[in-house]
């Protein structure tokens, strides 16, 4: 019984939280758009530090650096956000130096502290980027598409069908099978979406970027599996009945997001 609880609670937190996903992306001006990615960056890093550092001091340092960068995505002009990462990776090499004089308070495992900043913040604001090009909320449409239907085809996939352990170290519960029937649900999702949506893109060209972007959902999933792996911890938080964290949610979303950003550049480019 409390699986089936489980269960339904997952289908009302993942229809209530892509509903507010999708008014946030189609409907929401930029600054409010803005401020909605800040929220959910703030979240994500929050919970990381929650369940990886128990010091204060890196908690502030981490979110507010992490925060800073995504500021960087949308008052500053690309050029510039080189220098501010120069500058957040900066600080962040002195407070380990100084961090290491004191022998009590060295943290062993402080490249986590680069991990949460670098991978986290930077490749999720590519999103504000990547809604500012022409036809940009579509592509984004395309993404959560691909990304959501791989997640729920590999869930399902794995539990009706599955027996080979895909990476039994990291993740016991998925496998093979869930993996192989999640990108055939990725394609699937991302031909149908694009018919309507995007019928100007190659399928040539949507079968390929599907794959791919179903491999980096899986990937991203796989490295947050890692970091609770390391922290010894079965979800990322409790804020999301059903799912866990928000981390949790977002992981799939961390490597696709500036991927594809960087993909539509050259495609329209080209």
């Amino acid at each position: 019984m409390d699986k089936e609880k489980d269960h339904q609670h997952r289908w009302i937190t993942g229809v209530v939280g892509l509903t507010v996903v999708l008014l946030a992306v189609g409907y929401c001006p930029k600054p409010i758009f803005f401020l909605f990615t800040i929220l959910v960056n703030f979240l994500v890093l929050k919970e990381y530090y929650d369940f990886s550092f128990s010091d204060q001091h890196h908690k502030f340092l981490g979110i507010g650096l992490g925060l800073a960068l995504t500021e960087g995505f949308y008052f500053s002009q690309k050029a510039d956000l080189v220098a501010i990462m120069a500058g957040i990776g900066l600080l962040l090499c002195f407070f380990s130096i100084v961090q290491f004089q004191n022998k009590r308070t060295a943290d062993p495992d402080f490249g986590n502290q680069l991990i949460s900043v670098f991978i986290i913040s930077f490749f999720l604001s590519h999103v504000i980027w990547l809604r500012d090009l022409t036809e940009g909320k579509p592509w984004i449409f395309l993404l959560f598409s691909v990304v959501f239907a791989g997640d729920t085809f590999a869930f399902y996939g794995g539990k009706f069908w599955g027996h080979r352990k895909l990476a039994p170290q990291i993740s016991p519960g998925k496998t093979v099978e869930g993996a192989v029937i999640g990108l055939i649900g990725s394609c699937l999702s991302g031909l149908l979406f694009a018919i309507f949506f995007l019928p100007d893109i190659s399928k040539t060209v949507l079968i390929p970027l599907s794959i791919i972007l179903g491999i980096l959902g899986q990937l991203g999933d796989l490295w947050e599996s890692i970091l609770k792996r390391k922290a010894m911890v079965k979800d990322s938080g409790g804020l999301l009945p059903g799912h866990g964290g928000f981390l949790d949610r977002v992981d799939s979303l961390l490597f696709t997001i500036p991927f594809l950003y960087y993909f539509v550049l050259f495609y329209k480019g080209s």
